[in-house]
């Protein structure tokens, strides 16, 4: 199936993909369309960008995966006939298919039909894409069936994720020389780890001024739940984002972990303030482990405002200085902010 929604610009990337290394050759399809079956040996090569993370679970190193279910086929030695079948077998946790799979040929988009089937026994889906025209041998086609989708919490561990796969053959003939698309796993992903994750969350008050008609939000009470099921490997730092028209000054009042009151060791680190922005930086000394919840009471004092005001920063309240862990979670939630100020 064709989608005419993709334009001639994502043709062109999607045949730029860069090529990983390594290569597995697909030998005997024959026919009348490869007299020679020796000159028409297919190479499979895996397409790659850089590797997501998927954490497996507890006690397990974080594993690499390709951020695109794609491979390139090369057939120097005769044409790819009509019919020509390429199955790319993945992982449904971890990815999400395009509407229709795309084949590009430099930077034309090949004519294709595409199906996706998926294994009861082994709950692994299928993507098979088919060539509805013959591609000149030499030009190489690229195909592109899906790409890897964030996780979130907490479906984000995924217990043995299974390899991406890719393999070609004739219609209706069943594929072989099936080549994984696994990427080399970058040593920056660590050894065994135990995932963690964070969450942010709040109260609000609201100021009015102009009679109630205006009025600007800012956080009361800042709290960061560690989900696990490992501790946060750094102590909780934050930022807090005003706007300097409506915020004149904020401090954090008290500090309570787990219900109880806590000398969580909160220092402000810096403050920025402009004409738009007063942005104000926390660091506490609680690493918090899974479970914890540590609720941080602010007061924060305003400004007289009289009338409109032409702009308005929104608040927010993110994560800092919690270091690039390729084994933190994506839990959604290393931020609050809202946008339902009314200041004009």
């Amino acid at each position: 199936m064709n989608d005419p929604k993709v334009t001639r610009r994502q043709v062109l990337v999607l045949g730029g993909l860069t090529l990983g290394v390594g290569a597995v050759t697909v030998a005997g399809l024959g026919g009348p369309a490869w007299a020679d079956s020796a000159a028409a040996d297919v190479v499979l090569i895996p397409v790659g960008a850089s590797p997501v993370a998927v954490l497996p679970g507890v006690g397990v190193q974080p594993a690499a995966f390709p951020r695109q279910l794609a491979v390139q086929v090369q057939h120097a030695g005769a044409d790819l006939p009509a019919g020509t079948e390429v199955a790319l077998t993945y992982d449904p946790r971890l990815y999400s298919p395009l509407p229709a799979a795309v084949a590009t040929a430099g930077d034309r988009r090949l004519r294709t039909t595409s199906t996706i089937t998926t294994d009861p026994r082994t709950t692994l889906a299928t993507c098979t894409v088919t060539l509805a025209e013959a591609v000149a041998a030499g030009s190489d086609p690229v195909v592109v069936v899906g790409t890897a989708y964030p996780v979130l919490y907490p479906r984000d561990l995924v217990v043995g994720p299974a390899d991406a796969t890719a393999a070609v053959g004739r219609r209706n003939v069943k594929p072989s020389g099936r080549r994984s698309l696994q990427p080399r796993r970058p040593g920056t992903f660590g050894g065994v780890a135990t995932p963690w994750g964070l969450e942010v969350s709040g109260v609000w008050s609201r100021y009015e001024w102009a009679n109630g008609k205006r009025w600007y939000y800012f956080p009361v009470q800042v709290t960061l739940q560690s989900v696990g099921p490992g501790p946060a490997p750094a102590a909780v730092s934050f930022s807090v984002a005003l706007d300097p028209q409506v915020v004149r000054n904020v401090s954090i009042t008290t500090a309570r972990l787990n219900h109880k009151v806590h000398d969580a060791g909160v220092r402000l680190l810096s403050h920025t303030r402009t004409a738009s922005l007063f942005e104000t930086r926390w660091s506490t000394t609680v690493k918090l482990r899974s479970g914890d919840r540590l609720d941080l009471g602010l007061e924060v004092r305003t400004r007289k405002s009289a009338g409109d005001l032409r702009t308005i920063k929104h608040p927010s309240v993110g994560l800092i200085d919690m270091g690039n862990h390729v084994t933190q979670r994506q839990t959604g939630h290393t931020s609050m902010s809202r946008t339902d100020a009314v200041w004009e």
